[in-house]
């Protein structure tokens, strides 16, 4: 028994010391690989740091040591990430780059060290406008921030972080994520939503349209009538119209144009899939027009009550965008209610927030704001609902009738307006949207150019070629310019326009162009009168004013745009003050 239990003993010791042996010889072995592989990386990045990149002269370039180590340390890992990231030193010059940032900057596969950041990311020896760097070096914390790059063709979000060597900024770490992708869909993603608006509002657009058409052909069939019946006056017929009664058909007439130049107006404003561009605005005439267009599409059974005072100040904000907040929300809340019946209410207003009001808006800053208020009387939202109204996707309508995306899309809109929107709602008692937009101070001496306007249609002398492809423009346009005083010559196509000019029979004063035209453009034209007389100068007028820019404008040789259908006065305004300028000039 004993010695069985010593054997038994002595055969456990034997198996461990075994396994220890076993145990630390493979340590070793491990210990000894990790030690080489760390020791290849360092020789080959203590080569490269006792040899930089050199820059374009050849000459190699001085690092900074706290630049040096992070470069040292870097190159391994970061090669892998899918974003470019660059070291910067303190002039903006690039000392590293990973793979990403190589294959975005150098195409060619040439260096990038050496080069200002703003060279390869804008062909530029100028800082970007809006770099973020100068801002990073004096509160020496990172900064992120969007910037498009034409040059690149690409929109990036940039990440920029200061490198420290003690207190002293040295350098910057910079990482460009390309972001060019997500706002060409957002882009999409917004006209989309236009459009699906567009399309709600397309009955009350036809509407409006037929009832300007009808006053129009209406006082027009009247007029006419009136007129061959005077002229038949001996034979018993309706007595003669009067001047006055002329008038009154006329000015109803034009009171229907201007209606629908207002209407056009708002569908190419609101439907624009251009860049939107944000200025000061006045919010009130904004809501006004956006709800008298939903008015004619809303059924009888829905009252639309408006609140809009006087003396709403200015916002910076873009007019499409914010009509499309406007239109989607009362939409919603037509929707909302029950058998199309109920009331919906717009209001705006001024308020000036301080702590209280920041104790139930916890996101608004202190100060003054533009404050719309869109609410209903309809179904109401359970608190489950109301929690995920503004995520993407999430709707309570049934399939086919939504995406889920327009309250997303508003709240996308009013967050890029520097506003703040709010919600409140219970089942069976309504629901109130609260849409807060910072307002901008007012500025003295604001009164509009409207002096002009009260001295009348100026008149003038001078040689005038109107050119439009409409005959009917044509004509109207030479008559009025005639009552004007000025001599016209008409042209229903740009050829025929340009065969005036290069004969050069007649001394032209000025040139007025229609832009849409069959064969030639109004800027095409502008360019080719340009070449035959350098010193006439030219009106474009087309009914889309987004297809002209202020640098376009001058680099075809435009000296003025007017918005097709042209006032009479504004057209004459435009002429007197051009041809006026050129007999001071001597021209």
């Amino acid at each position: 028994m004993n010695t069985t239990l010593l054997l038994a003993i002595c055969c456990l010791l034997a198996v461990y010391t075994l396994c220890s042996i076993l145990y630390h010889a493979l340590r070793w072995r491990t210990q000894r690989t990790s030690r080489t592989l760390d020791a290849t990386p360092a020789q080959s990045l203590s080569s490269q740091a006792a040899s930089p990149e050199p820059d374009d002269a050849g000459a190699a370039l001085t690092i900074d040591p706290v630049l040096q180590r992070v470069v040292d340390a870097w190159q391994y890992t970061f090669d892998v990430i899918v974003d470019p990231v660059l070291v910067l030193d303190s002039d903006l010059k690039i000392v590293k780059g990973n793979r990403a940032a190589h294959q975005l900057l150098a195409a060619t596969g040439e260096s990038i060290a050496g080069h200002p950041c703003h060279q390869l990311f804008a062909a530029s020896g100028q800082v970007c406008p809006g770099c973020p760097t100068q801002k990073v070096f004096q509160e020496k914390t990172p900064h992120c921030q969007e910037i498009s790059h034409g040059y690149l063709g690409k929109i990036f979000m940039v990440s920029y972080s200061p490198l420290f060597n003690g207190d002293r900024v040295v350098g910057y770490v910079l990482s460009p994520k390309d972001i060019s992708h997500q706002r060409n869909l957002e882009k999409r993603l917004l006209h989309a939503h236009k459009l699906e608006s567009i399309a709600t509002l397309a009955g009350g657009i036809a509407h409006d349209f037929n009832n300007i058409l009808g006053a129009v052909l209406g006082n027009a069939d009247l007029l006419l009538y009136r007129l061959r019946a005077g002229a038949q006056e001996a034979s018993g017929a309706s007595p003669v119209v009067t001047q006055s009664e002329i008038t009154e058909h006329l000015q109803a007439i034009k009171r229907a144009g201007i209606r629908a130049k207002i209407l056009v107006g708002q569908i190419l404003t609101f439907s624009s899939q251009s860049t939107h561009q944000r200025c000061p605005l006045l919010i009130a005439p904004v809501v006004k027009e956006s709800c008298r267009l939903l008015r004619s599409t809303l059924p009888a059974t829905i009252e639309l009550k408006v609140a809009v005072p006087e003396g709403i100040g200015m916002i910076h904000a873009d007019s499409g965008q914010i009509q499309q907040v406007i239109m989607h929300l009362c939409t919603n809340a037509a929707q909302s209610l029950p058998n199309e019946t109920g009331v919906i209410e717009v209001s705006l207003r001024e308020i000036v927030v301080g702590r209280v009001e920041q104790l139930r808006y916890p996101d608004l800053d202190l100060g003054h704001y533009a404050v719309l208020t869109v609410a209903d009387t309809g179904r109401g939202m359970p608190p489950e609902t109301l929690q995920r109204i503004f995520d993407p996707f999430y709707t309570t309508k049934e399939v086919g009738q939504g995406t889920g995306m327009g309250l997303a899309v508003l709240h996308g809109i009013i967050a890029a307006h520097d506003g703040v929107i709010d919600v409140s709602s219970a089942v069976d008692k309504g629901t109130v949207f609260t849409v807060f937009f910072p307002r901008l101070p007012d500025e003295g001496g604001g009164e509009g150019k409207q002096e002009h306007g009260a001295q009348g249609v100026p008149h003038g002398t001078g040689t005038i070629l109107f050119v439009d492809d409409e005959e009917d423009i044509v004509t109207m346009r030479t008559r009025m310019l005639s009552m004007l005083g000025y001599r016209v010559l008409p042209a229903t196509s740009p050829e025929q326009a340009l065969s005036i000019l290069t004969k050069g029979e007649e001394q032209v004063d000025l040139l007025i162009t229609d832009h849409t035209m069959p064969r030639m453009t109004g800027l095409q034209l502008a360019d080719q009168a340009h070449a035959l007389r350098a010193d006439l100068p030219i009106i474009l007028c087309s009914g889309y004013s987004e297809i002209l820019t202020m640098e376009e404008a001058q680099r075809h040789w435009i000296q003025r745009f007017l918005a097709k259908p042209v006032d009479m006065r504004l057209l004459a305004i435009a002429v007197h003050e051009i041809l006026a300028g050129r007999k001071r000039e001597g021209g």
